[in-house]
Formats: C-alpha cells, sequence, structure tokens
C-alpha cells in the first residue's frame, strides 16, 4: 500500500481583532492609541471595531482622536458616513484626516461633495488643502464645486491657491470660464496659477490662447518715483512666474496655440533665461505637433 505523505496542521492564528476592539476599552491613553493603529493597519478587516472608533474620535486624549481618524481612513466605503461627518469635529487633526481619506476614495465620495466645499472654507490650511485636492479627484463630476474652487484662488493660501487651479484644471471644461477670469486677476500669482491650470487641460483649452498671450506679454510695472532711474528693476517673482506659465501652458495646448507664435519668438530675446528656454520648447512643441 502506497503511504503518502501528509503535511503537518499548523496551528491556527488567533483573530486579533477581539483584543484590539478590547484596547480601545481600555482606560491607559497609550493602549487605547496602539489599539487605534493597528485596527487601521488591518484596514477593511477592521470594519467591526468602526462603531467604537468612531466613538474614539471623541476621546478626550489628541493622540487617540488622531489615530482613530487614521483608522477610519482605512475603513473604505463603509466609513463614508463617518469620514463626511469628521469633516465638521472640532479637531483640526479629525478633519484632516477626513479630507484624506476622502480624496483616497475618488468618485466613491462624490456624495460628500458639499462637505468638501464647505471645507474649503476651513480654518485649518491643510484641512481647506486637502478638501481641494479630494475634490479635484472627482474631476468634471465635481462642477458644482467651481464657485468654491474659485474663491479658495484668491485666498492667502499660496497652497491651497495651486491645488484649487489645479482641481479646476481636473474638472476640465466647464472650469474654463473660471480660468479664463483669472488670468486677468490683479495678483500675479492668481494668473500664474490660472495659467498653469489652462496648460494642464491642454488643447481643450484653446480658447485661452489670447489671454495667455496678453499674460506671456505682461511686463512688470514703473518703478517707484523714489527709486534710482539708472537702475534696471527686477520684475516680481510673480510676475516673471506668471509669465513662464504662460509659455509653458501654450506649449501645452499645441497647434491650437499657433497664434502665440510671434509672442513666443519675441520672447526668445527676454533678459530672463528660464522664460527663454519655455518659450524655445513651447514653440517646438507647437511647430512638432503641427508638422
Amino acid at each position: 500500500m502506497e503511504v503518502r505523505w501528509v503535511p503537518p496542521v499548523m496551528p491556527t492564528v488567533d483573530d486579533p481583532l477581539p483584543d484590539l476592539i478590547r484596547g480601545l476599552r481600555n482606560p491607559t491613553p497609550d493602549v487605547r492609541t496602539r489599539a487605534a493603529r493597528s485596527l487601521g493597519r488591518l484596514g477593511t478587516l477592521a470594519r467591526d471595531a468602526m462603531p467604537l472608533l468612531v466613538h474614539a474620535l471623541h476621546d478626550a486624549e489628541p493622540a487617540v482622536r488622531e489615530a482613530a481618524a487614521q483608522a477610519m481612513g482605512q475603513m473604505g466605503p463603509d466609513a463614508l458616513p463617518h469620514l463626511v461627518a469628521m469633516l465638521h469635529h472640532p479637531d483640526k487633526y479629525v478633519r484632516r484626516n477626513g479630507v484624506w481619506a476622502l480624496g483616497k476614495l475618488g468618485s466613491v465620495a462624490l456624495g460628500s461633495l458639499p462637505a468638501l466645499c464647505e471645507s474649503l472654507r476651513d480654518a485649518d490650511p491643510r484641512v481647506a488643502s486637502g478638501a481641494a485636492q479630494a475634490l479635484g479627484g472627482l474631476g468634471e463630476r465635481a462642477v458644482e464645486a467651481i464657485p468654491g474652487l474659485t474663491e479658495a484662488m484668491r485666498g492667502t493660501n499660496i497652497v491651497l491657491c495651486r491645488l484649487a487651479s489645479k482641481a479646476l484644471s481636473e474638472i476640465g471644461r466647464p472650469a474654463l470660464p473660471t480660468l479664463l477670469t483669472h488670468l486677468r486677476h490683479r495678483d500675479p500669482f492668481v494668473r500664474g496659477e490660472a495659467a498653469l491650470a489652462l496648460g494642464w487641460i491642454g488643447p481643450a483649452a484653446a480658447a485661452a490662447v489670447p489671454g495667455l498671450i496678453e499674460s506671456l506679454q505682461t511686463t512688470a510695472p514703473p518703478p517707484a518715483s523714489d527709486a534710482d532711474p539708472s537702475a534696471t528693476p527686477a520684475p516680481p517673482p510673480a510676475e516673471e512666474a506668471s509669465r513662464l506659465y504662460a509659455a509653458q501652458s501654450l506649449g501645452r495646448i499645441g497647434p491650437r496655440a499657433a497664434t502665440a507664435l510671434p509672442a513666443l519668438r519675441k520672447a526668445l530675446t527676454d533678459p530672463n533665461e528660464p522664460l527663454r528656454q519655455a518659450a524655445e520648447q513651447a514653440i517646438r512643441m507647437i511647430e512638432t505637433a503641427t508638422e
């Protein structure tokens, strides 16, 4: 009779979930914090712990609240209602984790759009910036966010301005009127971010070519009356960045920006070397694609 080898039965590993759930109820803050972090590492396998994690979001200890918020971000679509509620939490670290998790969910988070728009005005810059990023991830489905993102572009938070402009570019065609208006904004930084966003849209932003040409040709304001007339003032950095982004965007629009070639060729003699390089590359992109 043939004897077959039978592999030994390996001992089963106990399910860690019950112990971690008990850990969330432990009177010691460090134990609760470690339990929440471990539940986060389990991700969707720890969905049964969600009610306790939601309760832990209001723990007296900040470390426990933050660990619970991070764990909630790993729970997947089932956590969506709780993530939206987290955007109104008094603890900014809970709100930060809320917008981060919603951004990670992508289109699943479409129902959170009104709350994310509200978070664009959050007092914490990282929450507001995270909301803009999350809205951008929704793409053209976030059309309702255009007014909020438009307002965010005009604020003093530079990171938020850039992420809002990026989000508008990801929304695409519906955001073109807003970005075209911002090309003529009094703040050169806003103009530059609008130009950058139009370049991200690409050929579909061909209607922006006249405005981008205007931005490319914008010169620095005249020096103050008490300035040394013999000195050549350096253009403001934001003004130069605005012109640089305009040149880059014209290149990204491609052959539909052919009317910008004279302005781009003129920029080849500009004193600003990065602008000269951007103009040269833009000309190459327009002409190569046209051939």
